[in-house]
Formats: structure tokens, C-alpha cells, sequence
């Protein structure tokens, strides 16, 4: 983290980086793939305009759910069993990886970026569970360790800048106590003299 401050003084949060015990970090990746999962099923759902509904005993999927219905209709189950699967394997892969990346953490005694490419590779490979196959689970694991390797290789930053300090400057710097005006600026000013109050 940087040593910037915000507006009112405290350190500045962005990005946050999570730290702390284990069980708070899995609780806290837990809840946020929760979120992330929910919000997918939404927009799913949204995107489709197809009713959701859920097969009848018969097997056959009902149609109509009431007489005055002008078409199909979905249904609470078959709703909330759609939100349901992506928030729970999203919230498994997000728990997952931090609760690797934090025991790979305590095993080794480092905190590298080796630690998320091992949390990420037990991340693919609960993310690709749901295909049920060997090939795709190892190279899901496989690219989402890499991938999780380089992201927490680069930093907290995710552009390349020659100039760091400067853009954190211009992001989270304070300004100056007294504006100082351009050259070009104040020759305007000078040659429109109704507009040097403004």
C-alpha cells in the first residue's frame, strides 16, 4: 500500500488489499463470489426472456401456471435455482483460492506471488468441476494459476506508467494552496480584461 493519504486524512484504501487471518479472508472471497455469482444470475436471467420453469413430476414442463395467464410464466423454483448454482460455484472458486493462497502463505513463509498461482490453480480447478472432465479442470487450473500469477506479479497497478509518482500525484495528490495560472492563460486574461475575475 502507499503512504498517500485521503481527503480526510486516513490512508488511502485504494486498492484494498484483504489481510488478515485465514478464516477472514475465505469469509470475506466467500461473500464477495456470493455477490459476483448472484449478480451473473441476474443479468442470466434478465438477458433470456424465456420463462425459467421448473419440470413437473410427469417430467414435461409446464407451460401455463394459471388460466388467465396470457403465456408462460417462471417460476419461485426454478428462479431461485438459477440464481443459486453460479452464486454457489463462484462463491466455492473465490473461497477456494483464498484459502489456498493463505495456506500456501503459511506453508512456505512467504508472501510472493507464487502463493496466488497455487490458490489459482485450486480455483480453476473447482471452477471447472462442473464440466466433469480431467482436461478441462487441468487446464482451467493451469490458466487461472498463471493468470492469478502475473496479476499479483504486476502490483496493486494495473497499467504501466513511466511516470508512478506523477499518476499517483495527479490520482490522490492534494492540490496547491494557490492556483497558478498558465502563461497562456493569464495573456488572455490581459487582452480581455472583462474576463479576469473569472
Amino acid at each position: 500500500m502507499t503512504n498517500l493519504k485521503n481527503y480526510w486524512g486516513d490512508p488511502n484504501d485504494r486498492p484494498h488489499k484483504v489481510e488478515g487471518p485465514c478464516l477472514d479472508r475465505t469469509l470475506n472471497a466467500t461473500l464477495m463470489g456470493a455477490a459476483a455469482g448472484t449478480f451473473y444470475a441476474a443479468c442470466q436471467l434478465a438477458w433470456y426472456p424465456d420463462p425459467v420453469t421448473s419440470p413437473t413430476t410427469g417430467g414435461a414442463v409446464k407451460r401455463f401456471t394459471s388460466t388467465r395467464a396470457t403465456g408462460p410464466v417462471s417460476d419461485y423454483k426454478a428462479i431461485a435455482r438459477t440464481i443459486s448454482r453460479p452464486a454457489f460455484w463462484m462463491s466455492a472458486a473465490c473461497a477456494t483460492f483464498a484459502s489456498v493462497e493463505c495456506l500456501a502463505e503459511s506453508a512456505r513463509g512467504k508472501k510472493d506471488p507464487w502463493n496466488a498461482s497455487i490458490g489459482g490453480m485450486a480455483a480453476g480447478l473447482v471452477a471447472a468441476a462442473t464440466t466433469k472432465r480431467a482436461d478441462i479442470m487441468t487446464s482451467t487450473a493451469l490458466g487461472l494459476g498463471l493468470f492469478m500469477f502475473a496479476l499479483d506479479f504486476t502490483g496493486e497497478s494495473t497499467i504501466h506508467e513511466s511516470s508512478q509518482m506523477e499518476l499517483r500525484d495527479k490520482m490522490y495528490g492534494i492540490l496547491p494552496k494557490v492556483h497558478k495560472e498558465s502563461d497562456d492563460l493569464a495573456a488572455l486574461k490581459e487582452k480581455y480584461p472583462e474576463t479576469k475575475d473569472l
